[in-house]
């Protein structure tokens, strides 16, 4: 292989310096810049979550107030008193079967009650079937949708027990047939007790105590 020479060996020459320097230097940029990217993100990220942080100080007391309103609510209220899944879906049977014998219906189908996690709580889901008038049906339905704790109705089918055509019989009132879905939640065992710690520990410290009505 024969070298260029002359003005081509110098153009040559220089290019293959500009080659080698610029891959020397892409040696050392390349790796910082992507250094400094990496950690640039991850400084920016720190400097969010500080700024974050720093507005939910600010209004802390705010959120204080916030926590004791609803502490002052009893919000536990509004969910099943057993934590574990056996015994609140049997106490989840018991209100919605009072709910229909005691307002004119006959229960005509109750399967056991399902549970799933939904965002750190409990959901149980009922299916129930039974036989009303128009008039105890709203019964039911006003007495489902008020009780404590809250109960939530999905899955709503009715059909009419008559014939098409059927002409009415003085004062009987034809019945009507309902199957739904009765769901309420539950606190999990971990959380229910992570939330009573406190205030067992406060008032008898070193002691433990049950959840009124709940898994002993």
């Amino acid at each position: 292989m024969t070298l260029p020479t002359g003005r081509q060996g110098i153009w040559a020459a220089w290019a293959l310096a500009l080659a080698c320097a610029a891959a020397v230097v892409a040696a050392i940029a390349v790796p910082a810049w992507v250094a400094w990217k990496r950690y640039d993100a991850i400084a920016t990220d720190a400097a969010e979550k500080i700024e974050r942080y720093r507005r939910i100080s600010v209004n802390r007391e705010d959120y204080q107030r916030a926590l004791d309103t609803v502490k002052a609510r009893e919000s536990a209220r509004f969910f099943l008193r057993n934590t574990a899944s056996t015994q609140a879906g049997a106490e989840l049977t018991d209100l919605v079967r009072a709910a229909v014998e005691s307002n004119g219906g006959r229960l005509s189908s109750i399967q056991p009650a399902t549970v799933k996690d939904d965002s750190g709580y409990r959901l149980y889901t009922l299916p129930v079937g039974f036989v009303a008038t128009p008039a105890n049906l709203t019964r039911i339905l006003l007495a489902l949708e008020t009780t404590l704790p809250y109960l939530l109705l999905d899955q709503v089918t009715l059909r009419a027990t008559v014939p098409r055509g059927y002409k009415g019989v003085p004062n009987v009132e034809p019945e009507v047939s309902v199957t739904l879905e009765v769901q309420a939640y539950g606190h999990k065992d971990a959380a229910r007790a992570a939330a009573r710690t406190p205030a067992t520990s406060a008032a008898t410290p070193g002691a433990v105590s049950g959840t009124p009505g709940g898994a002993r």
